[in-house]
């Protein structure tokens, strides 16, 4: 009897002819959303969930060039068919971006923090001296 071994490799196989690929039609059938690989980018339109956790308005998009190392942007959050927006400083440390939240677009207090944070940033302080800024608002209100 002649069983292949796990090391024999000639047994699978086939000398001097190439390999054969075998078509399948299933592939041409599947939609734009079940085609995309891990990491791949779908529009709106294609989604299969219109509430994602959070979704960043267009004009921070734009506002947020790659070249910054950090940025205040707008998100929203749907709960029950309600859209909530929101604020929140974001920075690159490497490759990865780090987001502190600053409150809801109606609060008062969030866009007195948003305009301190720009502040911050135009006068060229550090993310970390930020971070440490938005931190210590946290501190005050927890105490009074």
């Amino acid at each position: 009897m002649n069983q292949p071994t796990l090391f024999d490799l000639q047994a699978f196989t086939k000398t001097g002819s190439s390999p054969v690929y075998a078509y399948d039609p299933f592939w041409d059938e599947l939609t734009p959303q079940e085609s995309h690989s891990v990491g791949g980018q779908i529009s709106d339109s294609e989604s299969p969930c219109k509430s994602v956790g959070e979704q960043v308005t267009l004009t921070t998009q734009k506002s947020a060039p790659q070249h910054d190392t950090h940025w205040i942007e707008e998100y929203w959050v749907e709960r029950c068919s309600n859209k909530y927006w929101y604020y929140r400083y974001c920075w690159m440390q490497g490759r990865k971006i780090h987001r502190l939240y600053l409150g809801s677009v109606n609060s008062a207090i969030a866009k007195q923090k948003k305009a301190d944070v720009e502040i911050a940033i135009s006068d060229g302080q550090s993310p970390q001296e930020i971070e440490e800024l938005i931190r210590s608002w946290r501190g005050l209100r927890s105490h009074s």
